[in-house]
């Protein structure tokens, strides 16, 4: 049987074939480098896309934020702590630390007010336990307790009157704040299951959450109509504020 010879390549034209196959092979290598470089572009194109959104989200979120802070915070919630006028076209909200000295002395001024003023002014408290008092979380527990039991401003006011007694301690002792709540003949079982509950520290962590909204840094800050004013100095000062007000 005979066998086919293969044709035999000269010198040149091996090299000539060998120069073809690299070209051939560069043409495929940069193929295969468009095709990363597209497809990288096209990441990040959406990458920037999905950022854009997202900080657009984030702007509008913000934005509606703000717009809430006014409109919404300083809304007289059903649960809200209140005194005075329901229907009064003047409100005064406090945020207050019950263990601040500076609220403590407000305290005389407020009360007052409440009495001179509750059939034409409504009157809001809401908590604001700074961190730097070590009981004021507890005693804001406390009341809040209490007032599931319906003995909010009796403990308010028995905190208030008896702060020098149980303010500025190094480290929380709820047993004080139990002892105030037997001397108001509350449901001791109950009132400990109160304060330790969820429910009782989430409605004071939101006063708190909501008065940060507010930009509220100290106590007590007070909001007359929607409007932080400067803490008066004196009862007439607070007098002629809200005077002022219910003149408009």
């Amino acid at each position: 049987m005979e066998i086919e010879q293969q044709p035999t390549q000269t010198k040149k034209e091996r090299k000539e074939q060998r120069r073809k196959e690299k070209e051939i092979q560069r043409e495929r290598r940069m193929r295969a480098r468009n095709v990363k470089k597209y497809a990288l572009r096209g990441l990040v194109l959406a990458a920037i896309v999905v950022v854009g959104v997202g900080v657009w989200k984030i702007s509008e979120r913000s934005t509606i934020t703000a717009e809430l802070t006014v409109n919404e915070v300083l809304q007289v919630q059903d649960d809200d702590w209140k005194k005075g006028n329901p229907d009064a076209d003047v409100v005064l909200y406090e945020y207050l630390d019950f263990e601040c000295e500076a609220c403590g002395a407000y305290y005389p001024l407020i009360k007052r007010l409440v009495e001179e003023y509750s059939d034409r002014v409504m009157f809001v408290t809401r908590y604001f336990p700074l961190p730097s008092h070590k009981n004021s979380m507890t005693a804001a527990l406390a009341i809040e307790a209490a007032g599931r039991q319906g003995k909010y401003w009796e403990m308010h006011d028995l905190l208030f009157e008896e702060q020098q007694n149980w303010g500025e301690r190094p480290a929380p002792e709820p047993v004080i704040f139990e002892r105030y709540a037997e001397q108001l003949n509350l449901d001791m079982e109950r009132f400990k299951q109160d304060v330790n509950s969820t429910e009782v520290k989430n409605r004071v962590v939101r006063d708190r959450n909501a008065g940060r909204q507010l930009n509220v840094t100290g106590t007590p800050t007070f909001f007359l109509n929607g409007e932080k004013i400067q803490n008066p100095r004196g009862y007439e000062a607070f007098v002629a504020l809200l005077e002022n007000a219910l003149k408009q």
